[in-house]
């Protein structure tokens, strides 16, 4: 991931942070030569609406946006690779997180950052996951790295 990407969503989650409210982000990426590793190419930010139940804060996006998201990943020969948002404390994927997610893409990721991403950008602070075949959500495992450029 481009240091400059990963400074552009951080900056985008922190600011939403403040209003109190989630952000998704999607990653479009691109299959670097080899096709071992992925290049997180844009960020775009589909229109949304953070929701605030007793049970937490919910984002939802509705099914126009995410056409025009897969049309725009289509448009620029890219892979809706990955999602980012933010939680209000601890970072972890939430059932709401593994239901509603962008991502459909078999070894898609899905990163979480804690905190509004108040304070400086750690990537070592975010929580990954990866998108398994049968549709669930694991723990990023060991032989996929995150690594800022």
């Amino acid at each position: 991931m481009p240091s400059e990407l990963a400074e552009e969503c951080y900056a985008a989650l922190r600011q939403r942070g403040e209003e109190g409210a989630e952000l998704f982000i999607a990653l479009t990426a691109r299959v670097g030569e080899g096709g071992e590793e992925i290049c997180f190419q844009r960020a775009i930010v589909p229109d949304q609406i953070c929701h605030r139940t007793p049970q937490g804060l919910l984002v939802t996006i509705e099914g126009e946006a995410l056409f025009a998201l897969n049309r725009a990943c289509f448009e620029h020969e890219e892979l809706l690779a990955g999602q980012i948002h933010s939680h209000p404390n601890h970072a972890y994927h939430s059932g709401a997180d593994d239901e509603l997610a962008l991502v459909q893409l078999p070894g898609g990721l899905s990163i979480v950052v804690p905190d509004f991403a108040r304070g400086p950008l750690r990537p070592r602070r975010w929580s990954v996951y990866q998108l398994r075949a049968n549709g669930s959500w694991r723990p990023k495992p060991r032989r996929v790295k995150l690594k800022l450029k």
